[in-house]
């Protein structure tokens, strides 16, 4: 794509977003006061005014910042691993060496996860989803790719970001405006990067720290023919996507040209109208709640302030000079009794029932009373499996949402880079062209398995009480497979399952030695029959009676006795 081209696009993206923006003011301003805005783009910490007051209820921010932090303790715990990967044929899951391969990688991955920034920097995320209701993040991999160096993660401020989707929503181009300095730009590319305008304003001491746009851009290139390899190593002129900076003012490149192999950018939207690219979150729909209570407040503080340092009213002529209410001071008055502090007569029990009606639909839009579990160590595991089916329920749309724009795609560029980098198992022989599949283990995905695990050995349970009454019933379930799937939906290690060609090898060793014992039991059984034979003859000739006239008798007798 030519700067021309990039430029172009993003002033039009940007002129397509103002309307969505001025929302994004009012929620920053009362929801999230202490970030984006609030830290000028262009100045410091010491420009701040902190003394200027907006924001008169802490509702709001307190849960925005708990939904946040319970998404990212049931999605991407930071204490658990939270995915696992399975190959999309299922034959292919049954085998050792392969579900031993898929464990391996998927913990690899995941411990690459935990030594990055993914934790600090996936926190910001979610605090920008459920309060702008859009989130953007980058995924790099350190070095140059050839080894493994691990991952860098970056949460980028929705404000300057900028895309446009393809047909199926997926990202084709991401743009990002950023405001660098010349002594940043010569910092990132060089000398020999930047365009001399660029170097002259580095020499001048009153422009060195003036700030100019500078346009980040990743493309899809099209009519892109992949490798047959998926681990081949490629220039960076030759991978699907590539990337450009470009100073905006004079459409000028910085640098090289670069490029992925993936997508590294990841926009994640809460819920999303047909129609429009922006999504909105739970702080949208109840922002005119939001405004109400802290306007009320803020007329409450008025209010209050009045009642306790009150107003005097005073009679004509009943102080001499002006009446001085401050500390220790002395007003000389004709008569006290014509002093009285004035009744405002303020309704503080309708004002305060209004503000707690106001502060539960603020924490219900944010899901904060349905979602918060009870503070008593009493919590069973039935009741905590009931909360994260009750969190299914409410979150059902946005929780797919997020696992096809942002969680998916996210773990397959991890697996890409540390597969390139050869920081995964090699694969075991014949898997090589294989397609992988992504299986979320987290606490709510868990939860959800649980209740379906719970089902088949309810089932199982039951059916063994009924094959006392009735037992062509145990002809019903396939044991084996059924509680392969419990171990699947358990979390079971795969090295804790045997597979199926180890489980029929075993179960035929068991029946040829039942087979054998059965044997050896028959012939023990007959040495012992002709033992007794032997000495029945025995015992016979000792007492004078031959055996042939005992056949006789017993040949003669009615019936053969």
């Amino acid at each position: 794509m030519k700067c021309e081209e990039i430029v172009r696009r993003l002033e039009s993206l940007k002129a397509g977003r103002s309307n969505v923006e001025s929302l994004w003011d009012t929620i920053e301003r009362f929801v999230i006061p202490l970030r984006g805005d609030f830290y000028r783009k262009e100045g410091s910490e010491s420009e701040v005014d902190w003394r200027t007051r907006d924001v008169y209820d802490s509702t709001a921010p307190f849960a925005c910042q708990s939904l946040a932090a319970r998404m990212q303790g049931d999605l991407t715990s930071p204490s658990e691993r939270w995915f696992d990967m399975r190959f999309r044929k299922d034959e292919l899951n049954s085998k050792d060496e392969a579900k031993e391969w898929l464990e391996e990688s998927s913990e690899r991955m995941w411990q690459a996860l935990l030594e990055s920034n993914f934790n600090i920097e996936v926190a910001e995320s979610y605090l920008d989803l459920t309060s702008f209701g859009n989130t953007v993040l980058v995924e790099e991999g350190n070095g140059d790719g050839t080894s493994w160096q691990g991952l860098n993660f970056s949460s980028i401020p929705i404000r300057e970001c900028y895309f446009e989707a393809g047909h199926d929503g997926a990202i084709l181009n991401f743009y990002r405006h950023l405001k660098w300095t010349p002594l940043q730009m010569i910092d990132k590319f060089g000398e020999e990067g930047v365009p001399k305008e660029v170097l002259e304003r580095a020499d001048n001491p009153d422009q060195a720290n003036s700030r100019e746009d500078v346009i980040f851009c990743i493309y899809k290139k099209m009519n892109y023919k992949a490798p047959k390899t998926k681990s081949r190593v490629l220039a960076p002129n030759a991978r699907p996507y590539g990337y450009k900076y470009v100073l905006m003012k004079t459409k000028e490149p910085l640098g090289e040209e670069g490029g992925y192999y993936e997508q590294p950018s990841f926009i994640a939207r809460w819920r999303k109208n047909a129609g429009s690219d922006w999504g909105f979150g739970p702080a949208a729909g109840c922002l005119g709640d939001i405004l109400t209570l802290n306007q009320l407040k803020e007329v409450i503080l008025e209010a209050a302030g009045k009642v306790i340092d009150p107003s005097t009213l005073a009679e004509q002529g009943a102080v001499f000079g002006d009446f001085d209410l401050s500390r220790a001071a002395l007003n000389i008055v004709a008569d006290i009794d014509r002093i009285r502090p004035y009744e405002s007569g303020a309704r503080f029990d309708v004002s305060n029932l209004v503000v707690s009606e106001l502060q539960q639909t603020i924490r219900s839009a944010f899901y904060q009373d349905q979602l918060e579990l009870k503070e008593s160590p009493a919590m069973t595991a039935t009741e905590v499996n009931v909360r994260y089916e009750l969190m299914q329920r409410l979150l059902g749309p946005t929780l797919g949402r997020l696992q096809n724009d942002f969680l998916d795609p996210l773990i397959e560029r991890t697996f890409g880079i540390m597969y390139r980098a050869k920081a995964l198992p090699e694969l075991p022989t014949g898997l090589e062209d294989a397609e992988l599949d992504i299986e979320y283990t987290g606490p709510l995905p868990r939860a959800q398995k649980a209740k379906t695990a719970g089902a088949i050995e309810q089932w199982l349970m039951a059916t063994a009480q009924m094959a006392e009454i009735y037992p062509e019933v145990l002809d019903l379930p396939d044991v084996d497979e059924a509680w392969r799937t419990v171990a699947e939906l358990r979390g079971v290690p795969a090295k804790a399952v045997r597979d199926e060609e180890d489980i029929e090898e075993s179960r035929a060793a068991k029946e040829q030695q039942a087979d054998m014992m059965n044997k050896m039991a028959a012939m023990q059984q007959g040495g012992e029959a002709m033992r007794s034979v032997g000495e029945g003859k025995q015992a016979m000739g000792e007492a004078g009676i031959e055996p042939e006239a005992i056949s006789g008798a017993l040949a003669q007798a009615p019936n053969g006795l």
